[in-house]
């Protein structure tokens, strides 16, 4: 077989990597979505194989069910919080629009407040304009409401596009697989461990995140009926979602919780949760996720903790799953690198543990 010419090979790889550049830049608005779609269609892979025995073999139907699945996990429960919600806020609107008296009790709540400060500092005081601050808020809702709208239309964007990758990947993930062990230059068991200690990291990170998740909620909820705090399940569910927010995480509803509890002159209940936030709540993030982490993946819990930070900083809000993954990548790497050197074949045995 004659062998391709030095100027063919020069323009092959030139034309390659044009259209890999455009491709990349054709896709990445969307990487995001397509990244969670590959994350979650990994988790959902027992289910998936489970419903393709139950649909005899018949991938489409599979995949079809496995995405519905995970819609009604998702969906029903966002669903049910979100009309929960919105019957608080009707309530709050309701109680402000009454005779005014919601405002009162905000000036008597600002009231107490800087009387508490007084004790402190006795020249503090508080200039509040209650009305023109809410008359200033909705100002700036109005002019910003285009703005809203565009990142509403963006998200539903977002969650059409992880659909439809998700049922792609279920359905074509063994066909993806087969793909990168033929293009890759690995011998066939090198690639197949690598893709096995991947497969197992993107499952322990996301069960880990949403372990952690669901045990902060917990912790916040019996934090709040503990203190006296209205909606006590309410809160803990909507904690146990922003949890999952980088960064701010459950800050999001304890810190609101605390200084209700200050403002309404409960300032012993308001330590106590403050208290029970730092302790519990927010410790709980450093100690319960790396160790579910930890579980399956092998890595040290300082670097999954560390992963995780450097994620957030590198890519963003994905980063609490990007950054471990990557760490897992890397660690799947070095541990198949003595058997490339000495060109031993990887058994299964020795490629479920990183």
């Amino acid at each position: 077989m004659q062998k391709p010419h030095l100027g063919e090979l020069v323009f092959f790889w030139v034309l390659f990597g044009i259209a890999g550049f455009l491709t990349l830049m054709i896709l990445s608005p969307y990487g995001t979505a397509i990244f969670l779609a590959g994350v979650l269609s990994i988790v959902f892979i027992p289910t998936f194989e489970r419903l393709l025995r139950l649909f005899r073999g018949n991938r489409s139907l599979a995949s079809l069910a496995t995405v519905a699945f995970i819609l009604v996990m998702f969906i029903v429960p966002l669903s049910i919080i979100g009309f929960l919600m919105f019957e608080e806020m009707l309530s709050v609107y309701a109680s402000l629009n009454e005779s005014n008296v919601g405002l009162q009790v905000i000036n008597v709540w600002i009231d107490n407040f800087e009387a508490l400060v007084k004790n402190i500092v006795p020249t503090f005081h508080i200039e509040a304009d209650v009305y023109g601050y809410i008359e200033g808020g909705l100002r700036w809702l109005a002019d910003h409401l285009n703005d809203f709208f565009s990142q509403v239309f963006a998200i539903l964007l977002d969650t059409f596009i992880v659909i439809i990758a998700m049922f792609f990947f279920l359905r074509d993930g063994k066909k993806l697989k087969e793909f990168a062990v033929k293009w890759s230059p690995l011998a066939d068991s090198y690639d197949e461990s690598i893709i096995a200690k991947l497969e197992v990291a993107v499952s322990s990170v996301v069960k880990g995140a949403l372990g952690t998740a669901a045990a902060q909620g917990l912790l916040v909820g019996v934090g709040l009926m503990l203190f006296g705090v209205p909606n006590p399940v309410l809160w803990g569910v909507v904690s146990t979602i922003a949890a999952l927010v980088p960064l701010f995480g459950t800050t999001i509803v304890t810190v609101p919780a605390v200084l209700f509890l200050f403002i309404s002159g409960h300032s012993v209940a308001a330590i106590g949760l403050l208290l029970w936030s730092l302790i519990f709540v927010g410790l709980i993030d450093n100690i319960l996720r790396p160790l579910l982490i930890k579980r399956d993946v092998h890595v040290h819990s300082f670097l999954i903790l560390m992963s995780v930070l450097g994620g957030l900083v590198y890519f963003g809000p994905i980063g609490f799953l990007s950054g471990p993954i990557v760490l897992a990548f890397f660690f799947a790497l070095l541990d198949v690198y003595p058997d490339i050197m000495k060109g031993r074949k990887i058994t299964r045995d020795s490629s479920d543990i990183i």
